[in-house]
Formats: C-alpha cells, structure tokens, sequence
C-alpha cells in the first residue's frame, strides 16, 4: 500500500473515532453502564445547562428523573425553581417546604431560610381545599382519598387546608367491593378555602337510598271542628252571656231614668256597678274565647263580643271575621 492510501486510511479511522465519541457526549442519558447516582448527576448537569440558556421547559423533565435515580436536597431545590419558572406554583411550593424541612434538620439555616421564603411567597398565590373525611367513612378498610390523582396523606383528612392552583381540581375517593365517589371542584379565589366532605361509599351493587315516603299530617282545622267543647270555652260562654245581661240591664237602668229626669245617686250606682260589671265580664269572656280557641289557617271564623258605650246608651257589638 502505498503511503498516500496509508494516510487517508488514518484519516478516516481518526474522523470514525471522533464522530463516535460526539455520539456518545450527545446521549449521556443513554449510558447504562453509569450507576443511578452518576446519571443522575449527568442529567442535573445537563438540565442546569438548559435553564441558564432559558430552557426551562426543558430543563424540568431532566430534573425531574435525576430527583427519582437520586432525591437529593439540592436537586429538589433546582426543580422547585424550575417549576416556579414556568408558573407550575402549587408543586414548586410543596418542593420548597420539603427543602426547607430538611435543611432544618441538616442544620443547613441558609437554604431553609431561602426555601422557607419562597414557600411563604407562594403560599399566598394559591387557594386552599379543606378535605373532611368523616370518621365513620375513614374506618372503611383499605380507603384512598386522592386530589387530582395524588393520593391525600390521612393526616391531612381532618381538615388540613390544601394549597391548590386555581382552576379545576378533582376529588375521588375509592376502596375496594365499593362504588368509586368523584367530584369536580372549580376554584377561582384564593381568599376563601373551599371545604369538601367524603361521604360513605355504597357497596358495588348496593341501590342508591329510596327518598324517604311522604307523611300526611292531618289539619288544625279538622282537628279543632271534630274536637268537644273545653271548660274554657264553656266559662267564656257563661261569662260572656251573664257579662252582656248585667252591662244590658245597666244600661238600661240608666237610659230610663234619663229618659225621665230622675236619675237618683241609687239609680246611678247601680247603673254604673251593672255596666261595669258586665262589660269586665264580657271582656274575659271575650279573651278567654280567643285564646282557646283553635288557630284558622284557612282564614275561618273568629269572633268575640265586645261592649259599647254611646250618647243614648250602653250596648254590646259582635265583631270578628267569618
């Protein structure tokens, strides 16, 4: 071979080489002969990487699978930043308060305190769901409560408010044998919590409840017609009858002797006892007989007599509706 074809052999083989080694620089996800730490820390690198060229959409994904090959403090911080980046508030916000939490215990006071602040920022930015579990439905064996498909912590069933985006969220409760609850929950106000409450879960071929059988309730008016008279209804009668004849017989007495001049200081008491006797008389009666006198609902009859007193004379008058 001759040293001109020796030299373009070299040549291609060195350019093969090259080409080769760039492939394998261009998929360092792809090298499965790294343990989960190292290509953990080959997709961090390489996420950092977008999100200083302002790729975050990007970056996110990558972060995301270097937290679950290795779920480091410091990569769950940097993809709490990516979320917060492309407005994804709620689980940046639940990343910073892990952070934080375990900074605290790491004794790490400045990333905790960096954590703590934008947990606290964005806090404010998010709604909240109050998610009541009662006792009776949380003693259903093998229960799961989950918020848009994330399943909800026990501790957090007794109220606990949940910070949420705003928007629709999805509420379900699930156990096995039986029937799966749902609901859609809009929320659009971040003042004001939203409370939900898990009710039991019917058996997988239990029938809804029958709506409860309607209860006829027999009427006042039927009952006051077919009723007897009571002793007060008989005591307002006899008052009110004695009442009216003493206030009559008063007030007769009195009309006469007018009538002829000889109105007598006798004359006089015994007018004035007769009417005010019988006009005391016919005003119990008169409030006795309503007071235990049945209530009209249907707008029926109610009457009660009551005295009069005019320039010719005393009298009674009737009034009352019919």
């Amino acid at each position: 071979m001759s040293g001109k074809h020796t030299r373009a052999a070299l040549f291609t083989a060195i350019a093969l080489f090259c080409t080769m080694t760039a492939a394998r620089a261009e998929e360092p996800a792809s090298t499965h002969e790294l343990g989960p730490v190292e290509r953990a820390e080959v997709l961090f690198t390489r996420a950092m990487e977008l999100a200083t060229e302002g790729r975050d959409t990007e970056a996110c994904p990558m972060l995301e699978q270097s937290l679950e090959l290795d779920p480091a403090m410091g990569t769950r911080y940097r993809l709490a930043e990516c979320y917060e980046k492309t407005n994804r508030r709620e689980p940046a916000y639940r990343l910073y308060t892990e952070v934080a939490i375990e900074a605290k215990r790491a004794g790490m006071t400045d990333r905790e305190s960096r954590a703590r602040l934008r947990s606290e920022a964005l806090s404010a930015m998010l709604a909240r769901l109050v998610v009541w579990v009662p006792k009776e439905v949380a003693e259903t064996p093998d229960l799961e409560v989950t918020i848009d498909g994330r399943p909800l912590d026990r501790a957090a069933w007794t109220g606990d408010p949940l910070p949420v985006e705003l928007g629709e969220h999805v509420l379900e409760a699930m156990a096995p044998g039986r029937k799966p609850y749902r609901r859609v929950v809009p929320v659009q106000d971040t003042s004001v919590p939203i409370e939900l409450s898990v009710p039991s879960l019917r058996g997988e071929h239990e029938a809804p409840p029958a709506p409860p059988a309607d209860i006829t309730i027999p009427s006042t008016h039927s009952r006051a017609e077919t009723s007897a008279p009571s002793g007060h209804t008989t005591t307002a009668l006899v008052l009110g009858v004695g009442g009216a004849s003493a206030f009559l017989a008063g007030a007769g007495i009195a009309g006469v002797a007018l009538a002829t001049g000889g109105l007598s200081g006798t004359t006089r008491a015994t007018s004035a006892v007769g009417i005010g006797l019988g006009g005391a008389s016919v005003v119990a009666a008169g409030v006795l007989w309503l007071v235990t006198r049945p209530t009209k609902r249907d707008g029926g009859a109610a009457m009660a007599v009551v005295p009069t007193v005019g320039p010719l004379g005393g009298g009674v008058s009737l009034l009352g509706r019919f």
